[in-house]
């Protein structure tokens, strides 16, 4: 897939969905599991199902939030299906929803290789299927997710920012999600491959975080013990970022001394830490909103209008991101605060 340019991307409106769409004049071919070409079916009540991942998790709280709020303001009911993390209840609750008379599914999958046959009989419903983040798998009909390669752009271009005209080295360690993470790679390659534009930058290290606290904790404390001169860590999600700066604390270095450490995700923890100058930045995600273009998308594929799609020969909707700093935290909470 070609890659538009860093700064072209940085500044996409958080609300601009279907003006980033690369091929928003092509129209998806959608087949059901013997081929033949669906046409969806606007039921009367129009129900939206949204089989989410698990609501014990805030991430997917405010997703489901954003998808109740985008259902409203298209008159739209909302039905719920909470999978708790479990495979098995995600298979049997979706094909729950689609017996209830839904016209519409949204999914975010807690194991993409079980999509296949929940669309099949989704399809064969004459309901279209969104997948909400995580990962995707079948003839699903729409995939909406972050921009997680420009979110790793937009973590290089704070570096490079950060750096101004000096033309000192700088040792850079990055934390990885777990081997296989399709967005983690893409959040590590968008940063690497930004940062490898800038010769004053030399990645020594990149290692595993388990996408935990604990996993992030370790990772960084063997990056430190390798590089006593480690300046910057880059750890592709918040979680492993909280880890790092706890490295950070044990190792006697600190933000407020120089040093860069960015996240990703937007989380909470994370943004009190930058609220505290313990953390420099997140790459911060909208689940809300995402929500809300998910519903928004499954409306357009229902009615057989445009779902600006982003790359539409992946049928997939890429969701801005933004990077948050102790500049503009308080800024940034208010006005999630506001929804």
């Amino acid at each position: 897939m070609r890659r538009k340019s860093l700064l072209a991307l940085a500044v996409i409106p958080l609300l601009a969905i279907a003006g980033c769409a690369s091929g928003a004049d092509e129209e998806p071919t959608n087949t059901s599991s013997s081929g033949d070409e669906v046409q969806f079916e606007a039921k009367d009540p129009l129900i939206i199902g949204y089989s989410v991942y698990d609501l014990q998790n805030p991430y997917w709280q405010a997703y489901s939030e954003g998808v109740k709020a985008g259902a409203e303001e298209n008159g739209a009911e909302v039905v719920v299906a909470d999978q708790k993390s479990s495979q098995q209840e995600q298979v049997s609750g979706s094909l729950d929803l689609i017996n209830q008379g839904i016209s519409a599914l949204i999914i975010t999958p807690v194991q993409p290789s079980a999509l296949p046959a929940t669309i099949d009989a989704a399809h064969d419903a004459r309901i279209p299927v969104v997948i909400g983040d995580i990962g995707t798998a079948g003839d699903y009909d729409a995939y909406i997710l972050s921009n997680n390669f420009n979110g790793g752009e937009l973590a290089a271009q704070f570096v490079i920012d950060q750096a101004g005209d000096s033309t000192e080295t700088k040792k850079v360690g990055v934390i990885e999600l777990h081997a296989g993470s399709v967005v983690g790679e893409e959040r590590v390659n968008g940063f690497k491959e930004a940062l490898a534009e800038d010769d004053r930058f030399e990645v020594v290290a990149s290692l595993d975080g388990e996408d935990t606290v604990d996993g992030g904790y370790a990772a960084a404390q063997d990056m430190l013990s390798a590089n006593p001169d480690l300046d910057i860590i880059y750890a592709a999600n918040d979680a492993s970022a909280v880890g790092a700066q706890r490295a950070l604390e044990t190792a006697g270095k600190s933000v407020a001394d120089g040093f860069t450490l960015i996240g990703f995700d937007g989380n909470d923890d994370a943004l009190g830490l930058i609220e505290q100058g313990l953390m420099s930045a997140t790459v911060a995600q909208d689940p809300y909103g995402q929500g809300k273009a998910a519903v928004e998308t499954a409306l357009a594929l229902l009615n057989g209008e445009d779902a600006g799609y982003s790359d539409a020969d992946s049928k997939t909707v890429y969701f801005p991101v933004e990077i948050v700093t102790q500049a503009t935290v308080a800024e940034f909470k208010a006005a999630r605060a506001d929804r």
